[in-house]
């Protein structure tokens, strides 16, 4: 592939490590990145123990300013692409264009937000970047705050602002947290943790009316309830940001869709991370993202690679309980293991199919995940089960 001109859209985790592969492997051509946010790429995993205070803001960053002109890279910064025209320019907000001859979409996804009437206001948000975690730092002591959604992005808000001493409160339609990820048995554990942490769990229960008129007050829930709500986070999901390609013509269905080299249906542009769709599934983690910039960089430097999705482990930290997932763990047929301390609120639960560990979940330790990891990985024949849970078996 001619290494000529290449212009990244996008300047999150996937396009920043898009970058360092690209600089890993010489390529010869220009690179230029537009984000819509000022400063570096930074660690967005990071978002939630910056909130809590934990981490330093300077921690989060990926590169420094200086690499970026070791490297001859051109930043473009507070700033975004407006129009696409495949044919090889791009016209941002600001009124500048800019050619390329190669291009890759790496614009990530945008929040999901209660399907309900509301006037747009700052105190309806989401926590997705800098800016967003500025504001909430900024807030006022002891406001309450509701969180929508029981998942990951939803946790991990509802702790940091709990943990920065606000009435949080969570609201999650499914009946157990991160339903995605955790079976309801090792759910509770995390719930059980939540409450501890002081986050007022509602379960099984979704937002009916929000009282923002003229400024937000409170909200109502589904099962009757009304809470206060000076600040409202929406965290039950993302959507694939898919519109400036979808703009520029090219195929898209629920993100833009790509094969196995992320090249989308036009010949000379490439998508990855959050907004990019391969054999109809999309991926919101960072490490298929991580994987995706890996096979795009060799690409792009005209080295043959493919990429295949593999499993991803969840990884999450709440209250300082860890809470592990990885592998398949709603599997109807597959049977399970536990072994649990209720004491100490740990929980291990395995996931067998036939002879072979399909999934694992841990909450409040971490013993061992390596070994099942690599034994849902490899498919290896189990013949004891309970020698798996005790880690006293080898992977292949």
């Amino acid at each position: 592939m001619n290494q000529g001109r290449l212009l990244i859209i996008g300047h999150g985790m996937a396009a920043t490590r898009l970058l360092q592969k690209l600089v890993e492997r010489g390529y010869e051509g220009s690179l230029t990145v537009i984000g819509a946010e000022g400063g570096v790429g930074y660690n967005r995993i990071q978002l939630t123990p910056w909130l809590a205070g934990e981490v330093s803001e300077a921690s989060m960053d990926l590169v420094s300013d200086t690499w970026y002109r070791e490297h001859r890279i051109y930043r473009v910064k507070q700033d975004a692409v407006a129009s696409l025209d495949p044919a090889g320019q791009v016209t941002l907000k600001s009124g500048r264009t800019l050619p390329f001859d190669t291009a890759v979409l790496a614009t990530g996804a945008v929040p999901r937000f209660p399907d309900l009437p509301f006037a747009p206001q700052p105190t309806i948000r989401a926590f997705r970047n800098k800016a967003d975690g500025h504001w909430l730092k900024a807030l006022p002591a002891n406001q309450s705050v509701v969180v929508v959604g029981g998942g990951l992005l939803g946790l991990e808000a509802a702790w940091g602002l709990r943990a920065l001493g606000h009435n949080v409160s969570l609201v999650h339609r499914n009946s157990h947290l991160m339903n995605r990820q955790l079976s309801a048995p090792t759910a509770a554990y995390l719930a059980r943790a939540a409450r501890q942490a002081g986050i007022q769990l509602h379960l099984s229960n979704e937002l009916s009316h929000i009282n923002a008129d003229p400024v937000l007050t409170s909200v109502q829930l589904s099962g009757g309830e009304t809470l206060s709500a000076d600040v409202l986070i929406a965290a039950a999901g993302i959507a694939p940001h898919r519109q400036l390609a979808e703009d520029a013509g090219l195929a898209v269905n629920r993100g833009i869709l790509i094969n196995d080299q992320m090249r989308t249906s036009h010949p000379r542009i490439f998508a990855l991370g959050e907004c990019a769709e391969f054999n109809g599934e999309t991926f919101g983690l960072v490490a298929p993202a991580y994987q995706q910039a890996e096979v795009l960089a060799s690409v792009l430097c005209a080295e043959p690679a493919h990429w295949a999705p593999q499993q991803s482990t969840t990884r999450l930290k709440i209250s300082g309980l860890d809470v592990v997932s990885h592998g398949r763990i709603d599997h109807p047929d597959a049977r399970h293991l536990t072994l649990d301390a209720p004491g100490l609120n740990q929980c291990r639960r395995l996931h067998f199919l036939h002879d072979r560990l399909i999934g694992t979940e841990m909450i409040g330790i971490r013993t061992h995940l390596e070994l099942y990891q690599s034994l849902i990985d490899q498919q290896t024949p189990i013949n004891d089960a309970r020698a798996v849970m005790l880690g006293s078996v080898r992977a292949a």
